[in-house]
């Protein structure tokens, strides 16, 4: 004997038209993303905003990779040797207000920084260093 041989008729016939969730499964479920979704969302658009902000260490790099490739491709420089910062900022994408700091560098002292702001305002700085014949070193901040 099951436990449906002891309910009233009227039971038996509830529990079989019974299909779906109830609304506090429903609100609860719906509470649950939410939940989620707030913690997930500012963390996308923060690592959004730093994937944005990581081309600038691409372009400040280009910028004293080129610097460090004119100083050894020319005999005619010595580690004294000034260079000329270079000519523009390259046009990034998601990026606003792209603007190379550097000022004139020797060989010895390769230095390139860009500035940029991503879309929602916040400006970034890569900051590329080192000399001819070594590493050129960069970072990224806020």
């Amino acid at each position: 004997m099951t436990m449906e041989n002891f309910l009233p008729k009227a039971m038996k016939e509830s529990r079989r038209n019974e299909k779906g969730f109830t609304l506090v499964e429903l609100m609860i479920v719906i509470a649950i993303i939410g939940i989620l979704a707030a913690i997930a969302l500012p963390q996308y658009n923060s690592y959004r905003r730093r994937s944005q902000a990581s081309k600038l260490i691409d372009g400040a790099r280009a910028c004293a990779q080129e610097m460090a490739a004119i100083c050894q491709g020319n005999a005619s420089f010595t580690a004294g040797s000034t260079l000329a910062s270079c000519a523009s900022a390259p046009d990034l994408p998601y990026l606003t207000g792209e603007n190379f700091t550097s000022t004139p560098s020797s060989c010895t002292n390769i230095s390139a920084v860009l500035t940029g702001n991503t879309q929602d305002g916040t400006t970034y700085t890569a900051t590329c260093s080192g000399n001819y014949n070594t590493n050129i070193t960069c970072q990224l901040s806020p």
